[in-house]
C-alpha cells in the first residue's frame, strides 16, 4: 500500500508598515488591498522614535496605534518596528515576508527605502494599494488649526 504525501502549502504572508498616526480611510484601503494579496497579513507599525525622526506630531503613541490597528479587520498580526530610522528593514529583515506592499503614497518601487532589503530577501514588492486619499499629517495640521482659530474666537469674544 502506498502512501500519498500531502503537500501543504506555505501561507502566503504579506506585510504592510505605516505610522498610522492618526489612522485615517486610506490606511484601511491599504489594509483590505493588502490582506487580499496573501493568507496572512502582517502590519508593521512605525515606533514613537520613528514618528519624532519624521518630524511628525506624536498625535497617538505606539502602544495606542498597536492597539487600534490590532483591532482592524484583516490584520493578523502587528508588528512593532524595530528600526532606528525612518525604513522598516530591520523589521522585513526579521520577519521575511513574501510581500511588502505599499499604499498609494508610493511613486516608484526603486525609491522605496526597503527596496534594498526586499532584494536580498526575496521580498515581492506591490506598489499602489489604494489611493493617497488623505495624509495623516494633514489631518492633524488642519484639526490644529481649527483648533487655533476656536481659541482665537474665545479670546475675541472675551475681549
Amino acid at each position: 500500500m502506498s502512501k500519498l504525501k500531502k503537500s501543504v502549502k506555505k501561507p502566503v504572508v504579506v506585510v504592510v508598515s505605516g505610522y498610522f498616526n492618526p489612522l485615517h480611510v486610506g490606511h484601511i484601503e491599504m489594509i483590505e488591498k493588502a490582506k487580499k494579496l496573501g493568507d496572512k497579513l502582517i502590519t508593521i507599525v512605525n515606533n514613537d522614535y520613528q514618528v519624532k525622526l519624521k518630524g511628525s506630531v506624536p498625535f497617538m503613541s505606539q502602544v495606542d496605534r498597536l492597539k487600534i490597528v490590532a483591532a482592524l479587520r484583516g490584520v493578523d498580526e502587528v508588528f512593532l518596528s524595530i528600526d532606528r530610522d525612518k525604513t522598516v528593514c530591520k523589521s522585513l529583515s526579521k520577519i521575511k515576508p513574501d510581500i511588502f506592499a505599499n499604499g498609494g503614497d508610493r511613486h516608484s518601487i526603486g525609491d522605496v527605502p526597503e527596496y534594498s532589503i526586499c532584494q536580498k530577501f526575496n521580498i515581492k514588492m506591490i506598489d499602489g494599494l489604494g489611493r493617497k486619499i488623505r495624509a495623516s499629517s494633514k489631518i492633524i495640521s488642519q484639526a490644529a488649526i481649527r483648533k487655533a482659530k476656536v481659541a482665537k474666537n474665545l479670546v475675541d469674544r472675551a475681549k
